[in-house]
């Protein structure tokens, strides 16, 4: 007799009646359910209070099954139960030498950042906080001059060719007011950049050269601001007293002196741009090269490419083609203007109203010129930088981490000039040029761009100042991104990481990420999508029906449309239950697994219309239950959609409850209050339901005194589902959790709605050129965000399994970590899940992945690994063919579409007979 639902007849309904041990109940599921559903019942009725959601008689739950852990199908073979939970999981004393080779391998990192003998730029330790306040920093000024540009448009259109507007002493005074902050903000920060080289300097520590020359072309550039600045205030300031110097032969050569800096510092942007291009290339000698020395604190190691930067000055040489023909315009358009128009200034005359503003056509000309070699300027430099940008995808990430950075900090505060620019010539001159209004705020130096110029030479002053960190900061930077490739090497690193950094409480508080997890927890967020809801229940809806009809249709389900299996899920746990919950009001899904000492829950993304509409809900609601105060912005609030479809049915109340009892079944069968760990998943709209689960969960096992069963929360492209108090509040409650995005993830990159939502948990960012970012900074983070590049595409699942894949493939094609061979050798040998895989999907045996890796470094480089390939994306979603009920019969076929008809029933059939298409 063929099995209609492929894992039925390997699995038995668990309808044992659990009691309390003779040493006490650990849990007691009434009790605990009548507490839950009370808590749950009056977060609605104070969350909700228009009743549009119910907590009762939406869920349905299908049957709960058991198997022994002999009875998988697709288990290993005894040889093979090294690789199971219970063995990956070591004692609380790991080996002492893999703590010990792992503290020297991340020494090795740390090889050109020794604090007491080199000199160790701030940009290179930026914390979160340091660039969180640089980043808004420099948006507040960006805003702040779009502000002003809007504003002097607005009053020129309104003032028109008014010549009294050269009366109008209020232009002046917030003029000079503008500069003189800006020029005080430049003089701080040129001050500390001076002081704290001279302190580098007197405590005889070594600059290495890309350190001196970026510094030195950053102290130059805000000088030469610092200058402009100067030129800017005084005419300003000397109108603001006698408004009769206009048209003076002084008001001219200030003129002329703001435009020289300006040509000298669009030239510095080229040298900076310039600078990054390859001199000599050098072939790499991987094996003598540490991690960090490459591209880290701008240093070129031995052996490998240098840079124009690492050269003599003299190579800058081409930067300075532009310089004397921009000079040359500026200078004859200036001479000339002093020349024909300029004289005693209005002073002597007597009527304001007299006054003719008018440009002739030679200085039309001449300020077209400027503003074309301007465009030049930046055209050259993004057009290097861009260049440079791209070349970095072709190299391992940690050895360009810091110059991808720095480059794209560069690009970005280059384009903001020079958009700043182009608006400032267009709207204050070109519209209208011949206006007195367009001459007053134009040629007496723009101030949009004298905010924007200032705030980014101030933030370039700040990130090249030379520091002193504490002895355990370099450390603490490197060891808060590294992670394990396998949960046996997790104990092994957090124990080399207290072993090398004891002193720094916070780093120990610190969970560190593992891509074996990740990878098990993306299986169950796409099996939750495959996985269909029973069609079974003779309970209800089938009262018509015969009892032949209804034996048959027990046990029925819809054929799965993928590759994947529920017993595969099970077994990567090595899982002996499974229960699933169907909520009918919002279409929640829901999945779990438990047995051995872990406990998995996946819930389901957006699949239907009723998901769609619930992700559109994005208006924010307290949650419950309500605390904080709204007007101290400390009330946590979510999003509404969100909460609804965790609420709904009551499905918090049954998911949380089932937790529990699955977290004490496995305590239980183990003899020992032994540590469970609650694994909570979900991709999209599930992820935002596993972040609400994952807090209530570890909220009722500290209620119920299981403190030491540990939750982790794992979400792919997950929106953010709180403000900022919601995620304090969670950062406290589940530490351990991880947000994976997919390089220009629409839903993750999005949605943050200015200060509105926060996301809570750490980041990891991956990207189709095996690239992954685990813990980013901020400034990383903000680097890697295209704007307006973001992509539906990459946050479907499949673009995300793919990426993680390009990842694991990276690791053999020379884009990978130092140790992302080894890594991922030891995850195909941990899981067998992973190594199938592995060779059936991308040709990646383990036997030839061990001999690539025995390989010397030279001859890995100049080859990948044989046959290795990425997967097509979407490989899982295969078609299986039907298993039906019965044997093939008419009966069979005849019970078959019965199921179908009755499936699509309306309102009138039984809510559980209801078919969904599910898609992924």
């Amino acid at each position: 007799m063929t099995t209609p639902w492929p894992y039925t007849s390997q699995f038995q309904e668990n309808t044992e009646v659990r009691t309390a041990t003779a040493a006490g109940p650990l849990y007691v599921p009434w009790q605990t359910m009548s507490a839950l559903a009370s808590e749950t019942g009056q977060a609605v009725k104070q969350t909700f209070s228009d009743s549009s959601i119910s907590t009762s008689g939406h869920v349905q739950q299908g049957r709960q099954y058991h198997v022994s852990s002999n009875e998988h199908c697709d288990l290993p073979h005894k040889g093979q139960a090294d690789h199971m939970v219970e063995d990956i999981r070591p004692s609380s004393c790991p080996d002492l030498k893999a703590v010990q080779a792992e503290i020297q391998r991340v020494k090795r990192k740390l090889v050109s950042t020794d604090a007491a003998t080199e000199v160790v730029l701030r940009f290179n330790f930026m914390g979160s906080k340091e660039s969180k306040a640089a980043l808004l920093f420099l948006v507040a000024s960006i805003i702040m001059g779009a502000a002003v540009l809007i504003t002097e448009f607005v009053n020129k259109m309104q003032l028109r060719n008014a010549p009294y507007s050269y009366r109008r002493k209020t232009i002046y005074a917030w003029n000079v007011g503008v500069g003189s902050a800006c020029w005080l903000l430049l003089t701080v920060s040129l001050v500390s950049l001076v002081w704290h080289m001279l302190g580098a300097i007197r405590l005889r520590k070594n600059w290495k050269h890309r350190q001196k020359r970026n510094v030195t072309l950053i102290m130059v550039e805000g000088i030469i601001q610092w200058l402009n600045l100067v030129f800017y205030v005084v005419p300003n300031s000397m109108l603001l007293s006698q408004a009769c110097y206009i048209y003076s032969g002084i008001w001219f050569w200030f003129g002329f002196a703001r435009w020289t800096c300006w040509n000298n510092i669009f030239t510095l942007f080229l040298v900076h741009a310039y600078s990054t291009r390859v001199w000599r290339q050098q072939e790499a000698n991987n094996s003598n090269v540490s991690v960090a020395a490459i591209e880290h604190g701008f240093h070129s190691p031995a052996g490998h490419s240098k840079l124009v930067m690492d050269g003599p000055w003299t190579l800058l040489w081409p930067c300075l083609l532009l310089w004397p023909w921009f000079q040359a315009v500026v200078s004859f358009g200036w001479i000339y203007n002093a020349e024909h128009q300029a004289g005693s200034g209005l002073c002597m005359e007597p009527d304001f109203a007299k006054v003719q503003c008018s440009v002739d056509r030679t200085t039309q000309v001449i300020v077209n010129v400027i503003v074309a070699f301007a465009v030049l300027y930046f055209l050259a430099t993004c057009t290097l930088l861009v260049s440079r940008l791209r070349s970095y995808r072709k190299l391992p990430y940690t050895f360009v981490q810091v110059g991808l950075v720095y480059n794209t900090l560069q690009l970005w505060l280059r384009l903001v000039v020079m958009t700043f620019f182009v608006f400032c010539i267009v709207l204050l001159w070109l519209v209208q040029p011949g206006w007195c209004t367009s001459q007053n705020f134009s040629w007496l130096g723009l101030m949009p761009m004298q905010i924007v110029m200032t705030a980014t030479t101030a933030v370039l002053c700040y990130a090249a100042t030379p520091r002193t960190p504490q002895e355990h900061v370099a450390a603490s930077a490197v060891w808060l991104q590294e992670f394990a490739w396998t949960e046996a090497d997790k104990p092994i690193k957090l124990e080399a990481r207290s072993s090398m950094v004891p002193k720094d409480a916070d780093l120990a508080r610190q969970p560190m990420f593992c891509f074996e997890t990740m990878m098990k927890l993306l299986y169950w967020s796409c099996f939750v999508y495959d996985h269909q809801r029973e069609q079974l229940t003779p309970r209800s809806g089938l009262s018509n029906a015969s009892s032949d009809q209804q034996q048959q249709l027990e046990g029925t389900s819809f054929t799965a449309r993928t590759s994947l299996s529920l017993d595969t899920a099970l077994s990567l746990y090595n899982m002996t239950d499974f229960q699933s919950f169907w909520e009918i009001q919002q279409h929640t899904r829901c999945l779990m697994g438990w047995g051995g000492s872990t406990v998995v829950v996946a819930f389901r993304g957006t699949a239907s219309m009723k998901n769609a509409l619930a992700d559109l809900q994005a208006w924010r609601i307290a949650h419950p239950p309500m605390r904080g105060q709204s007007w101290l912005g400390t009330r946590p609030l979510v999003h509404v959609g969100f909460l609804k479809s965790w609420l709904a049915g009551g499905l918090k109340l049954k998911v949380v409850n089932q937790v529990l009892e699955a977290v004490q079944q496995c305590k239980q069968r183990s003899g020992s209050d032994q540590p469970v760990t609650v694994l909570v998943t979900g991709h999209s709209l599930g992820g935002a339901l596993a972040t609400l689960a994952a807090y209530d969960i570890r909220k009722q096992l500290l209620a119920n005194k299981q403190s030491n069963s540990k939750v982790v929360c794992c979400t792919f492209a997950a929106p953010r589902t709180g403000n900022h108090a919601f995620a304090h509040d969670y950062n406290a409650m589940v530490p351990d959790t991880w947000s994976v995005i997919n390089d220009q993830d629409v839903v993750t990159r999005e949605g943050k709605m200015l200060f509105l939502y926060k996301r809570p948990g750490q980041r990891v960012i991956l990207n189709a050129a095996g690239h992954m970012m685990v813990r980013p900074t901020r400034m990383e983070a903000s680097v890697q965000k295209t704007t307006g590049g973001q992509s539906v595409r990459h946050q479907l699942l499949t673009s995300y399994f793919h990426t993680i894949l390009s990842v694991v493939l990276a690791q053999f094609s020379g884009l990978g970590f130092p140790d992302g061979m080894e890594g991922v050798i030891r995850l195909a040998e941990a899981s067998p899940y992973v190594k199938d895989l592995l060779q059936t999907q991308m040709g990646m045996s383990l036997p030839e992945m061990r001999a690539f890796c025995q390989l010397d470094p030279a001859s890995r480089s100049k080859q990948a690994l044989p046959g290795a390939h990425l997967p097509s994306k979407g490989f899982w979603l295969i078609r299986r063919p039907s298993a039906p009920s019965t044997a093939a019969t008419p009966q069979a076929s005849a019970t078959h579409m019965l199921m179908r008809k009755l499936s699509f029933k309306s309102a009138t059939a039984a809510p559980s007979l209801q078919h969904v298409s599910d898609r992924l």
